[in-house]
């Protein structure tokens, strides 16, 4: 069995009817973005943090010298609406360290009033997206029809979901309340606000509410700066090759 720590910040009591939503880091840190503006917008409260056997083995050091445990973080927010959220820095290293950390997640959100579950995420397409699409996966049929009727996707392709988005659903399931994964296309190799803003525009829409986006825009405009400016540079080196002419070194290692 693998050793799970838990470290009590703050006491609270048991919310009503609240929202357990996951943002640990995944593809294209969608996920986690997406849950730190929820934090930061509707001023969540960090109540717990959870410490796990199977989390890299080391501590992150910061710009002032002191250390960072690698841990998942719980805050709790009361309005517009009850909400737990859990960040974090890593997810389990193993199979069985998933298991372990999934359950344990679920199993804290229900004791502190959680009876629905929301994980998010990205969904890797391997390239950029100029309208990013919104894939999702639910505990029920009744639930995939609301899915549907709110323009989320689902996939065809028999593909599953890997880590804590997935099998907090099944968790979930089995604690006999619903849930919810909400995947936004991501290339997956870049940090993408704009695909976490997507995924908070189909959470706000289900669950009738309104959070300010700016802060997201204003991310998602600098990473496309930086990525136009990938691109020229990649431009600029290719015109450079094929502008230059071999020379007698390039034609040594020809036939």
């Amino acid at each position: 069995m693998i050793k799970i720590i838990t470290r009590t910040l703050k006491e609270i009591e048991p919310l009503d009817n609240a929202l357990l939503i996951e943002g640990l880091p995944g593809i294209g840190h969608v996920g986690r973005l997406a849950a730190e503006h929820l934090v930061h917008e509707f001023k969540g409260e960090k109540f717990l943090e959870l410490f796990c056997y199977d989390f890299p083995p080391q501590v992150l050091v910061k710009d002032d010298g002191t250390i960072e445990y690698m841990s998942a973080e719980f805050y709790v927010i009361e309005d517009p609406k009850p909400m737990i959220v859990v960040l974090g820095n890593t997810q389990a290293l193993s199979p069985v360290g998933q298991y372990y950390l999934s359950e344990n997640i679920v199993d804290i959100g229900i004791k502190y009033g959680a009876n629905f579950v929301y994980t998010l995420g990205g969904f890797g397409v391997g390239k950029l997206c100029e309208e990013v699409k919104v894939y999702g996966a639910t505990t029920s049929k009744k639930l995939a029809e609301k899915l549907k009727e709110n323009g989320i996707l689902f996939r065809t392709d028999g593909g599953g979901i890997v880590g804590a988005a997935g099998l907090m659903l099944m968790f979930a399931d089995l604690r006999g309340i619903d849930g919810v994964c909400l995947m936004g296309e991501t290339p997956g190799y870049l940090i993408d606000p704009n695909a976490a803003k997507a995924v908070l525009e189909k959470f706000c829409k289900l669950e009738n509410i309104e959070i300010n986006m700016e802060e997201l825009e204003k991310r998602a405009k600098g990473m496309e700066q930086f990525i136009e400016k990938i691109k020229k540079f990649e431009e600029e080196m290719m015109k450079a090759a094929q502008a230059k002419p071999p020379n007698e070194e390039d034609l040594r290692y020809i036939g």
